[in-house]
């Protein structure tokens, strides 16, 4: 649908808060869900962008779709230009998304960079949703504090968050699994299941950690896509087989949620 660009805001050095206007978009959607966005009548770049939604407000009884996102290529430079009033094609929600089950009484959330938005909105949908969940702890991790992202939004949930950075230049130097593996392995509570979403490094040790510790793991998965429904297969990740060939799943029709268990992890 066509929309517009409602704002355009810096967040940091390489991060941009997006809010689109968009008259008959669902005013609900499920964390973990992504919008398709490009600008109309351009050839380069071609394709549209997937980004996850970060949470949806009015704005005169308006949906207001707001992502945030970082500007890496030249898509994101692009949008990056692009001023208040010019109009987008967006496309969704799409995807599926974390899924909570009623016996779940421990969430831990961990995140890296443009991964922590759909964390950040499942944050929330657990504080002001009735769920069994009785404690939530979160881990960020990034490169540097530039990539600390919605320490305001888990700080109003009055959510314990854990910080790790590459650089020392916020909280713990080092990785988030440097943190969030002595937690689960200390950790004596029941009924505990990981959320994460961030870069593919991060997700493959998060997942191999949560193998180690028995613990269930939902991860979300980033990945370049052309039409987010599936029709053009190319965001296919490796699943593991149990057959003698390999197997793949599609991120966009099939996630982009998965059971960590579900994936191969490089």
């Amino acid at each position: 649908m066509r929309a517009q660009i409602a704002f355009n805001r810096s967040v940091s050095a390489p991060y941009r808060h997006l809010g689109i206007a968009a008259p008959g978009f669902p005013e609900s959607f499920a964390p973990g869900q992504f919008v398709m966005v490009r600008p109309p009548l351009v050839t380069d770049p071609l394709l549209p962008r997937a980004f996850s939604i970060y949470r949806i407000s009015q704005d005169g009884g308006t949906p207001v779709v707001e992502i945030l996102y970082k500007i890496l290529g030249k898509g994101t430079q692009c949008l990056s230009r692009m001023e208040p009033g010019r109009e987008v094609e967006i496309l969704g929600p799409l995807g599926n998304s974390f899924a909570i089950g009623s016996e779940v009484t421990t969430a831990v959330l961990a995140a890296g960079g443009i991964g922590v938005p759909p964390i950040s909105a499942l944050a929330a949908q657990i504080r002001n949703s009735q769920f069994a969940i009785r404690d939530l702890e979160v881990f960020l991790g990034g490169k540097t504090a530039d990539d600390i992202l919605c320490l305001k939004d888990f700080e109003a949930h009055g959510v314990s968050v854990h910080i790790t950075t590459e650089d020392g230049s916020l909280g713990s130097r080092g990785l988030v699994t440097d943190l969030l593996g002595p937690f689960l392995l200390g950790s004596r509570l029941s009924a505990l299941i990981i959320f994460t979403c961030g870069p593919p490094g991060m997700l493959s040790a998060v997942a191999r950690l949560a193998e180690t510790c028995g613990v269930p793991c939902q991860t979300s998965v980033e990945a370049n896509m052309a039409c987010g429904f599936g029709a053009c297969m190319g965001c296919a990740i490796e699943a593991r087989s149990s057959g003698p060939g390999p197997a793949y799943k599609l991120v966009c029709k099939d996630g982009p949620v998965f059971d960590s268990r579900e994936l191969v992890w490089r």
